[in-house]
C-alpha cells in the first residue's frame, strides 16, 4: 500500500537518511513495520525493507553455507560411466583439467568465481556478524562491508549449479551419469548464498545502527563523474570485438571413437534441441546468447542517452539498468558447462572432451560486460537530465 511518511516516522535519536543509489534522491529514514519496505518515489527503487533476521540468524545461515560449500567441493558433483569405466569430477578436478589443457585464464576465473571469492565473502560476513551478535562493532567494519559489496557480483555458485544440470543433460545421451553428493551440496550452497545477496553495505550499516553499536552514520555518496562515460564505452567496445570470436570459435571439442566434433555456443543449443531437451536448450540460449546481446545493446543505449542528457524515460531506463546488473553473471553458464564436461569426459580414446578457444573469448566478454555495468552509475542519467539531491520524507511503503 502507499503511505505518506512524516517526521514522526523517523527515529528522533537517529535522524538517518537513505540515499537512492539508482537516481540519487535522499530521504529521511522511516521506521518500518513487518512486510513493509521504503521505495523511492522518483525511480521506484527499494531503499530498505523490514529486517526480520537478527545477526544470530544470519550467522546460522552463513555457517550452513560454509558447510554446504565444503561438501560441494570435496565430493564429486557427478560420475560418468563409459563401457564400465567411471570418471568422477569435483569442482577442483574441473579447474585442474582446464588448467592442464592450456586455458589458464578460464581456470583462474572459474576457481575465483566458483570457490575463492564465495569463501572470502562468507568469511567477511561471518567476521562482521559475529561481533554484531555480541553487540560490538569490529574495527574493520567499514572496510569489510565495502569488500562485501565488491565481491557480491563475482560469486557465482548458483550459476555453477545450473551449469551442472546442463552438463548432466548434455552427457545423458553419451553415457551413464550418476549425480554425486557434490551436486546436492552445491544446490544447498547456492540457495544460502543467494539469500545472502540481501546483505550489502547499506543493510549491514543500518543493522549495526539499529543494534545501538557506534557505527558510522550513512554519508551522502559523491556525485557521479561524467568521466565514466568514456570508460564504459571502452569496455563495451572491447566486449563487442571479443563477442565475434566467442561465437565463431569452438567453445568445446569432443573426441570419441566416432571422430572429433567442435561445438560453438549456438551449436550446443541446437544439439540440446535435437536431443529433445528443449527446456535446457532454452536456458542455455537465454543465458549464453540472448543475455550477452541484451546487455551490450541495453548498456549502449543507456550510455548514449545519458551522454546526450536525454530526459525522457528515466524511470524505465533505471529499471532496465537494474535488470542488466542482476543478470550479468548468468552469462558465465556456458563456461562452467565446458569446464565440468572437460573434467568428466576424460576416457582416453573412448571419449575426450576439451575446452575450445571460444571459451576464453566468451569468458572475457562476460567479465567486460559485468565491469561495464558496474562502472556505469545510473545516477548520472538523472543528474545530466537536471535532477539533483533532495532531502524529503514522503515514501511509497
Amino acid at each position: 500500500m502507499t503511505l505518506e511518511s512524516d517526521h514522526s516516522l523517523v527515529n528522533p535519536s537517529q535522524p538517518l537518511t537513505l540515499t537512492c543509489h539508482q537516481c540519487g534522491a535522499v530521504y529521511l529514514r522511516p521506521e518500518l513495520e513487518p512486510d513493509q519496505w521504503a521505495q523511492c518515489i522518483r525511480c521506484h527503487s527499494v531503499l530498505e525493507s523490514y529486517a526480520a533476521f537478527t545477526p544470530n540468524a544470519w550467522l546460522a545461515i552463513i555457517l550452513t553455507a560454509f558447510i554446504s560449500l565444503f561438501f560441494a567441493n570435496i565430493y564429486p558433483v557427478a560420475t560418468l560411466y563409459v563401457q564400465g569405466q567411471g570418471q568422477a569430477a569435483t569442482f577442483f578436478d574441473a579447474v585442474s583439467v582446464v588448467w592442464k589443457e592450456g586455458y589458464q585464464e578460464v581456470a583462474i576465473v572459474t576457481f575465483a568465481a566458483g570457490f575463492l571469492l564465495p569463501v572470502f565473502q562468507l568469511g567477511l560476513l561471518f567476521s562482521v556478524m559475529l561481533p554484531l551478535s555480541l553487540g560490538r562493532l569490529p574495527a574493520y567494519f567499514e572496510w569489510a562491508i565495502k569488500m562485501i559489496d565488491h565481491l557480491k557480483p563475482w560469486c557465482m555458485v548458483p550459476v555453477f549449479l545450473v551449469g551442472i544440470l546442463v552438463s548432466v543433460v548434455k552427457l545423458a545421451g553419451l553415457a551413464s551419469l550418476v549425480a554425486g553428493v557434490g551436486l546436492f551440496a552445491t544446490a544447498c550452497a547456492a540457495i544460502f548464498i543467494t539469500s545472502m545477496g540481501r546483505l550489502d553495505a547499506h543493510r549491514l550499516r543500518l543493522m549495526a545502527l539499529d543494534l545501538g553499536v557506534p557505527a558510522q552514520l550513512p554519508t551522502l555518496p559523491k556525485p557521479p563523474s561524467p568521466a565514466q562515460i568514456k570508460q564504459v564505452w571502452a569496455l563495451l567496445l572491447a566486449a563487442v570485438i571479443l563477442y565475434i570470436p566467442a561465437n565463431l570459435l569452438p567453445i568445446m571439442k569432443i573426441t570419441s571413437v566416432g571422430g572429433t566434433s567442435a561445438h560453438t555456443i549456438l551449436g550446443g543449443v541446437i544439439e540440446l534441441f535435437q536431443m529433445g531437451s528443449w527446456d535446457i536448450a532454452l536456458v542455455v540460449l537465454v543465458a549464453s546468447v540472448l543475455v550477452p546481446v541484451f546487455k551490450l545493446v541495453a548498456l549502449s543505449v543507456l550510455l548514449a542517452l545519458t551522454q546526450f542528457g536525454a530526459m525522457r524515460g528515466l524511470r524505465r531506463r533505471t529499471q532496465i539498468y537494474r535488470v542488466v546488473e542482476f543478470i550479468g553473471q548468468w552469462s558465465m553458464l556456458d563456461v562452467f558447462v565446458v569446464i565440468l564436461l572437460s573434467a568428466l569426459g576424460q576416457f582416453g580414446a573412448l571419449l575426450r572432451i576439451e575446452p575450445g578457444s571460444g571459451a576464453v573469448a566468451f569468458g572475457a566478454v562476460v567479465i567486460l560486460t559485468m565491469l561495464a555495468a558496474l562502472s556505469f552509475d545510473p545516477r548520472l542519467a538523472w543528474r545530466r537530465a537536471g535532477y539533483r539531491r533532495q532531502v524529503s520524507s514522503p515514501f511509497n511503503i
